[in-house]
């Protein structure tokens, strides 16, 4: 068993350093490299973060801690392929990868929603239209089947989620969010249900998509548009998508969209000013094709494990709690250093346990007391007779171990404890991550919570922001307050702005959960 903590990433090409190693949330810069799949230069990412090794579990004992390596865009190597060593070292190591995961075998999952035009015309009305001069054949015979063709319920690790929504005069869901499995062409209906929709109303199915990744919990979220890329008014939803586009950065949610016009679809589109790398494509068919291929991006990664330590090389990286430069070897291509901070401390142990002082101290000691009896025996003089027979001399017993001084004591810090002259009123306890267990104060006034200073509690978690959040303190209570955060705060499990805490509240953070305390 394993946990994480210290995340850093990067794009291939140029040389950016993740600001803060550690402190610095989920973060890449952009840019092609120079490897090339499917004749298409492809954008490559690299997220790393420490695994630590759980207490408790036997086998792992003693192991130093590991990296594990998320490759995102990059080429689907065999595991001998990737390596990793330390920049600037003096004698440098390089380690190979020891594991491999697809990504449907990781832990990311993700929240799909599926946006669709659901005008009449658009999708077709040949079977419920019995005027001939007023029957348009449309997408939503091959819509269903591309959507039934994509096996989302494969599309992302178990635990992913989907949710499909429509849009005409009016939005609506036509699945709630559910399991990625149930979302299957055959839940977007037939032609009666969409008969008379005239509309097309799209700002507000997105709107619609955005608030309902919003409510889910997964690590990745996406919104895929389908449709004729018009709004029912475009000069109005120009900066309307602008300001949704803003909001899903701001939730780090993919955007995607797929651009088919029917034959009374109005020229151009809005869509673009959201998503600029929107698909136009010039049959139905091609909805089917351009789907495929954003559930293939979306699933373009893998995770690695490299050791950070080799027992046969009697080497590994330096565990010193401080930040070092790691470079990543894919196929004898090195790519630009990674800044990571090396927790926690580790260092191999000495072959044999070290040297046996204890024992060898006994041995000294016991010679000592042999020849001091010995000494005794042989400078005495015989006793003259007739003198009784003398009781045989006695060695004196060894001194007897110091005592302890009293049992071991739990200290608690107590209500007159303070922080920098602000008194402590309650607390926060990591359950997992790099600081799991141990004890983060809470101060009088407002405690202010993230991944770099100027916050008071510094966590090592790559999926927090650095201002997340701040726990505020009154003779009102205690409450939450998000910092603007990309991530989000969560209470008791529920996604939270601003919320008020009670004793044993439960708060998760990016990937780390709390428990909190309160002194009174």
């Amino acid at each position: 068993m394993t946990r994480t903590h210290s995340h850093c990433c990067r794009s291939i090409l140029p040389t950016h350093k993740c600001a803060g190693g550690w402190l610095v949330a989920l973060a890449a810069m952009t840019l092609s490299t120079i490897f090339v799949k499917e004749a298409r230069a492809d954008e490559l990412k690299v997220h790393l973060q420490v695994k630590q090794v759980v207490e408790g579990d036997a086998k792992t004992k003693g192991n130093a801690p590991s990296i594990e390596a998320t490759i995102i865009g990059g080429p689907n190597l065999p595991l001998e392929k990737f390596s990793i060593s330390e920049s600037g070292t003096k004698t440098p190591v390089t380690l190979k990868a020891v594991s491999k995961r697809e990504y449907t075998q990781g832990t990311d999952t993700i929240a799909i929603a599926l946006v669709i035009n659901g005008q009449e015309i658009w999708i077709g009305n040949e079977e419920v239209e019995t005027d001939a001069a007023s029957q348009y054949s449309g997408v939503l015979k091959n819509l269903t089947s591309a959507i039934d063709r994509l096996k989302l319920g494969e599309a992302g690790p178990p635990g992913s989620m989907g949710v499909i929504i429509s849009y005409s005069t009016g939005a609506e869901i036509k699945v709630p969010m559910s399991p990625l499995k149930e979302i299957t062409g055959g839940a977007l209906g037939g032609q009666k249900d969409y008969r008379g929709k005239i509309g097309t109303d799209m700002v507000q199915g997105i709107t619609l998509g955005l608030a309902e990744l919003s409510k889910a919990s997964t690590v990745r979220k996406a919104l895929i548009v389908v449709g004729d890329g018009n709004d029912s008014n475009n000069d109005a939803a120009k900066s309307q998508l602008a300001d949704l586009k803003k909001q899903a950065q701001k939730q780090n949610i993919d955007l995607f969209a797929v651009i088919y016009k029917s034959s009374i679809s109005a020229e151009g589109n809005v869509i673009t000013t959201m998503i600029p790398g929107a698909k136009t494509v010039n049959s139905i068919e091609g909805i089917a094709s351009e789907l495929s291929g954003i559930i293939e991006r979306m699933k373009d990664r893998y995770y690695l494990v490299f050791p950070g330590y080799d027992k046969k090389q009697k080497a590994g990286l330096t565990w010193d709690g401080k930040e070092h430069d790691l470079i990543i070897k894919i196929d004898q291509k090195e790519l630009e250093p990674f800044t990571l901070a090396m927790l926690p401390v580790w260092k191999p142990k000495t072959a044999g346990g070290g040297f046996p002082w204890l024992v060898l101290i006994l041995v000294v000691a016991g010679l000592l007391l042999m020849i001091m009896i010995g000494v005794k025996v042989f400078s005495s003089k015989p006793a003259p007779a007739p003198m009784p027979m003398a009781m045989p001399v006695m060695a004196a017993p060894p001194p007897e171990a110091p005592k302890p001084a009293g049992p071991m004591k739990t200290v608690m810090i107590g209500a007159g404890g303070d922080e920098g002259g602000f008194p402590i009123v309650g607390w926060l306890v990591p359950l997992n991550g790099a600081h799991a267990y141990q004890t983060f104060k809470l101060r009088s006034g407002g405690t202010k919570i993230g991944t770099a200073p100027p916050s008071d509690i510094v966590v090592n978690d790559g999926f927090m922001s650095t201002d997340h959040c701040m726990i505020q303190c009154s003779p009102a209570g205690f409450v939450l307050v998000d910092g603007g955060s990309t991530n989000g705060c969560y209470v008791n499990d529920r996604k939270v702005a601003k919320a008020e805490l009670v004793d044993n509240d439960m708060i998760t953070l990016g990937k780390t959960s709390f428990k909190f305390k309160s002194i009174s």
